[in-house]
């Protein structure tokens, strides 16, 4: 009986030592984002500024469109590093519209980022990429395309934006005192969050993703889930450059440099697994948000930008590494 009731102190303490681990290693990336925004509030008290806050959040809605397209991807088992020449075509391409057709060019920016992700699409399926490792090389390959595409439509050079009410009210408008910008995102992310959860192509994107194989057997396209998962990221894509142009007014063919990096850092800071078939569209949003003020403290501490880029590294492969800890 007595070492029996010893046993049972040790299981208990053995028990509590797994859950730290299992805790850190959910949490780690969490915690000191946490901690660096902390400490930035005690050492900066105007990161919680008005003006400050505005902009963290015109940070982070362009980036969250892409993130949140990036969320379907990985969810389905592949990668898309094509979103920065996405980003960087479709926001050369949104001034160049909307100084030629006005609003009416809202639709055909967002058909063209979904024509750009559908075009993806049909290069994987063509190609017969079955993994991200495949994904990977291909969409590199277009993100060198759509770059290339946004440097030749002007010649290298930015396009001003002809500003106007309807560009202005996108780029730095507010609805009923919330950022219109962040509207669009909020509207954005519960349509993907209800078909994440709700519906049928939802599940299928997180059974393809998770067990392709048993995905086919129960009757699921893969090819069709590959399809929809890079058209709405490239529609995505285009809504995000869209956003980024009214609010600067005008568009750089290289907009879209190191955006395909930071979103998928933003996605594994919000536990999307690499691995496929596992996340949340409301995990990455807290993903973009904490990437974000990451960000925004390192630039209010004075930090250099290389250091910075250092750090955000540094933060991907150990955002990496833990989920496949997690998923071994």
């Amino acid at each position: 009986m007595s070492g029996a009731k010893s046993a049972q102190p040790a299981k208990s303490k053995v028990q509590k030592q797994q859950a730290v681990k299992q805790f850190l290693n959910e949490y780690l990336i969490l915690i000191g984002i946490l901690v660096l925004t902390v400490y930035t509030c005690i050492v900066q008290p105007s990161f919680l500024a008005a003006d400050n806050l505005l902009s963290l959040v015109r940070q982070f809605v362009p980036l969250g469109m892409v993130a949140l397209g990036m969320t379907l991807v990985i969810i389905g088992g592949y990668i898309d590093l094509s979103v920065a020449g996405t980003f960087s075509f479709m926001g050369i391409l949104s001034a160049m519209l909307l100084n030629r057709m006005g609003p009416a060019a809202v639709v055909v920016i967002l058909v063209a980022g979904a024509l750009c992700g559908l075009l993806n699409a049909i290069v994987l399926v063509g190609c017969g990429a079955r993994d991200d490792s495949d994904a990977l090389f291909i969409t590199f390959g277009m993100q060198t395309v759509f770059g290339a595409l946004a440097l030749i439509a002007n010649s290298g050079n930015y396009v001003a934006l002809d500003q106007n009410a309807f560009t202005q009210f996108i780029g730095s408008g507010n609805l009923v005192g919330i950022p219109f910008m962040l509207v669009i995102f909020i509207i954005a992310t519960a349509i993907l969050q209800f078909i994440m959860k709700k519906m049928p192509v939802g599940r299928s994107i997180h059974l393809a993703g998770g067990n392709p194989v048993a995905a086919e057997l129960c009757g699921i396209s893969v090819s069709k889930i590959i399809i929809i998962i890079y058209t709405l990221t490239g529609m995505l894509t285009a809504l995000g450059a869209l956003i980024i142009t009214c609010r600067i007014g005008s568009a750089l063919p290289i907009a879209g440099r190191n955006y395909e990096a930071n979103a998928i850092l933003s996605v594994t800071i919000g536990g999307t697994s690499l691995s496929g078939g596992k996340g949340s569209v409301l995990n990455t949003v807290l993903g973009v948000a904490l990437f974000t003020i990451m960000a925004n403290a390192l630039n209010m501490l004075g930090v250099d930008p290389n250091m910075q880029n250092v750090w955000k590294g540094v933060i991907l492969v150990a955002a990496i590494w833990l989920d496949s800890r997690r998923t071994v």
